[in-house]
């Protein structure tokens, strides 16, 4: 897939920022249009809830049972491409345009071999539905939704890793465009195709699955259109023919890529899995403490995508520095962004615990779970300002290619410290279902300062 190469590279911005309002401003001109993107994935996932909420409870339910092999899928993918937003903002920083155009090549293959080998496996679950417990009319339901996901996962992941190549080289506003668009196709068609609007069959459940499937393609295929006409964004010359996975500079590229995400895809597993567990320990203690945890993580992700973009152009600051030898400067930036981050976050924190209960409210009518839940969302405006100290400063190691010692701390934190406190807390000391949320807190943050610490030791000065 090759990029044009017309005008001479810009400076990136990273390499610019000098002082600390610089700095700043760097950090948001980046983070603000990756957190509208962040907000579009919401919202397409939203969309599809809605709508087939109204359709019946069987269907809602297939979607959920389908929506839990997908976002584990997705979970492992993200993480394995992970690699190519920040060895390509170091290779940037650096200047080196045909470093950027063979690791955006690589990473467009890699997205779709992964994404292949995803739809393939999903294909082969889909048969055993009816095998794992769940009710055979809802194991029914899901078969052709789950397919038509399945087969969407390639170009979902294309498009994840051509939004990284874009972000990478300072161009995320159109990234931000493409998503905005797709969000609208999807929630047109399926719009059209669940209830039989404009002319349209109503396919129930499968029409939110064909949805999904179109408007994931044509995201990705936009993406990759613009980015073959848009001579700011960094690649080969005109006239170059585009590189098959067969060369051999790509091959290697694919292998690099693959080898530096295998342990953040492992990071994102894991820490997966540990709140899965966490979970579990919830319908434990009752359906009231399920049903405020899931008003709570409603609320809570609203404030959520905030460290997760502040991450995401922590990581992308940081490398274009380090890609340009300035440790000072990638020192500087993750500092600055941890500052910020936890700032933003501790005023949110402040308005959860003032209004907990009144945003529970909001969210249901049963007055047990709307007190439970306000408790729980008090506890989650602490847990966000812990999640911006472990998530920032884990985004600034990233931008380094620094990820094998963070996921063994992240197992470590997770799964030897994190899940025998919340269960400590929840069954031996009573504290029931805020007992899960309170006992991720202190390890977070302990493994949050730790980042951090190696984070300034890595761009100390020699």
């Amino acid at each position: 897939m090759p990029f044009p190469d017309d005008p001479p590279t810009s400076i990136p911005l990273a390499a610019k920022a000098t002082g600390r309002w610089p700095v700043v401003v760097s950090l948001l001109t980046l983070a603000a249009p990756m957190l509208l993107g962040q907000a579009g994935q919401v919202l397409l996932q939203l969309t599809d809830t809605l709508l087939i909420g109204h359709v019946g409870a069987v269907e809602l339910a297939a979607a959920s049972l389908a929506g839990n092999f997908v976002m584990f899928a997705f979970s492992f993918a993200y993480g394995a491409v992970g690699a190519v937003s920040p060895t390509i903002a170091q290779l940037h920083g650096g200047g080196d345009r045909d470093g950027v155009s063979r690791t955006a090549e690589a990473g467009a293959w890699l997205a779709l071999m992964i994404g292949g080998v995803i739809a393939v496996s999903l294909t082969a679950v889909v048969p055993l539905l009816e095998y794992l417990g769940q009710p055979p009319a809802v194991a029914r339901a899901a078969w052709g939704y789950l397919l038509l996901i399945a087969w969407s996962m390639p170009g979902a992941i294309l498009a994840v890793v051509l939004g990284q190549v874009a972000e990478a080289v300072d161009r995320p506003w159109p990234v931000f465009g493409f998503m905005f668009l797709a969000v609208v196709l999807n929630a047109l068609l399926a719009w059209c195709l669940v209830f039989g609007h404009a002319g349209f069959p109503a396919l129930g459940l499968p029409g939110a699955g064909w949805a999904t499937f179109v408007a994931r393609w044509v995201h990705a295929a936009a993406l990759a259109v613009w980015m073959l006409s848009d001579p700011r964004v960094a690649g080969r010359k005109r006239g170059d023919r585009a590189p098959l996975p067969r060369d051999r500079s790509v091959i290697a590229a694919i292998g690099r890529l693959f080898r530096q995400g295998l342990p953040l895809a492992a990071q994102d597993v894991l820490e997966g899995g540990a709140f899965a567990v966490g979970a579990l320990m919830l319908g434990w203690v009752g359906t009231t403490a399920l049903a405020a945890n899931q008003v709570t993580v409603g609320i809570a992700s609203l404030a959520w995508m905030v460290p997760v973009s502040l991450s995401m152009a922590t990581g992308v600051r940081v490398a274009q520095a380090a890609g340009a030898g300035d440790m000072e400067s990638a020192r500087r930036t993750g500092i600055a962004a941890m500052l910020l981050g936890t700032g933003l976050m501790a005023v949110c924190a402040v308005f959860y615990v003032a209004s907990g209960g009144w945003l529970a409210r909001l969210f249901t009518d049963d007055p047990e779970v709307a007190a439970l839940a306000g408790t729980l969302v008090s506890i989650a405006g602490i847990y966000q300002v812990s999640d911006v100290i472990q998530s920032v400063s884990l985004g600034a190691l990233r931008g380094l290619l620094d990820n094998r010692v963070p996921m063994l701390a992240n197992a470590i934190c997770y799964w030897a410290l994190s899940l025998p406190t919340v269960w400590f807390l929840t069954f031996r000391c009573g504290w029931g279902a805020a007992g899960v949320w309170a006992g991720y807190l202190p390890w977070m943050v302990g493994t949050g300062l730790f980042f951090l610490v190696r984070f300034l030791r890595l761009t100390a000065r020699p």
